[in-house]
């Protein structure tokens, strides 16, 4: 299913007016054209402009790859804010970024807006990132890390109360006096500890590595239908784990009519059957195959020099 249909961005032209107009340049005055200024405080500008990005037309799975400052994540930045996708985690932007996305525009598939002629894509679409799946883990370990803490001091009181105290033997039912401690020291002397701590604080949540909480909390929020924006999120997974991601996006985009905009460095997700990749690496950006990349090839370059130790050990 096709959300997204295509995204343009503003030429260098357009970036350049629009600062010259913001910042009251003389237009003919090529010293102060805002590249020989210091553009940091400007971000968006300067960067995909600066890599020739003009324009994405999008598939099921679309693939932004480049490396560090490439640019990727920026795109992925611009679509949401223009989107108006609602996101958690804070991200690089300035005051710029609304300025800049009145430059953008965007086309939905015309079969999507058929079926929902009154609705925003904002409504539905997520924006996951790198950042989301770490607070996630955290989230999870501390929560955990702090019943740990609770059951160990619960489980002191309640091996006290199970072997070492006595029924109360004032009890007034009018005032409730003793009551709520009968009731209690009942409840621990017939439950086991485990199961009386589980009464008291919840069921322990099975400890996982960042790898497997990253990948079970993005099958969790990846449902049947919308759009996802995923900013790096094989972040913290091991080969195994990005082998499995590629399969619940790949399955998710061909089965279920979910359309995913991914920036990766991940060799599975590149590697994707049907996936759609741009190499904002190039100058202009341009379409490739995974197996033109050059991290794909620094990859294929490592394995084959080394094809003797790996067939020695078959």
């Amino acid at each position: 299913m096709i959300y997204l249909e295509s995204f343009k961005f503003p030429t260098f032209e357009q970036e350049d007016k629009a600062l010259h107009d913001y910042y009251h340049y003389d237009p003919d005055s090529l010293e102060e054209s805002y590249f020989h200024k210091d553009v940091s405080g400007n971000y968006p500008f300067g960067v995909l402009s600066d890599h020739s990005l003009r324009s994405l037309d999008f598939t099921p799975i679309t693939i932004l790859y480049g490396g560090n400052g490439s640019g990727k994540s920026t795109a992925l930045n611009v679509i949401s804010e223009v989107l108006g996708i609602k996101r958690n985690a804070a991200y690089n932007t300035t005051v710029m970024m609304e300025r800049y996305g009145k430059l953008c525009n965007f086309t939905v598939s015309p079969e999507w807006k058929a079926e929902h002629p009154a609705a925003q894509l904002s409504e539905f679409s997520k924006m996951i990132t790198s950042d989301d799946i770490f607070k996630n883990i955290l989230r999870s370990r501390d929560k955990n890390e702090i019943k740990t803490a609770k059951s160990r001091i619960l489980r002191d009181e309640i091996l006290d109360v199970k072997y070492h105290q006595d029924y109360p033997r004032h009890i007034n039912f009018a005032t409730n006096e003793g009551v709520e401690e009968i009731k209690k020291i009942g409840r621990y002397k017939k439950q086991s500890v485990v199961q009386s701590l589980s009464d008291e604080l919840g069921t322990l949540e099975q400890g996982y590595s960042n790898g497997e909480n990253g990948l079970r909390y993005l099958m969790t929020e990846i449902e049947e239908d919308g759009l996802y924006l995923l900013d790096e999120p094989e972040n913290s997974m091991s080969c195994q784990f990005q082998q499995s991601l590629a399969k619940v996006i790949h399955f998710s985009a061909m089965r279920c009519g979910a359309q995913f905009v991914i920036a990766t460095h991940s060799p599975f997700l590149l590697a994707m059957p049907d996936a759609k990749i741009y190499n904002l690496d190039a100058d202009p950006v341009n379409l490739a195959q995974w197996y033109e990349l050059e991290n794909m090839r620094i990859y294929f370059e490592l394995f084959h020099s080394s094809a003797d130790l790996f067939n020695a050990r078959k």
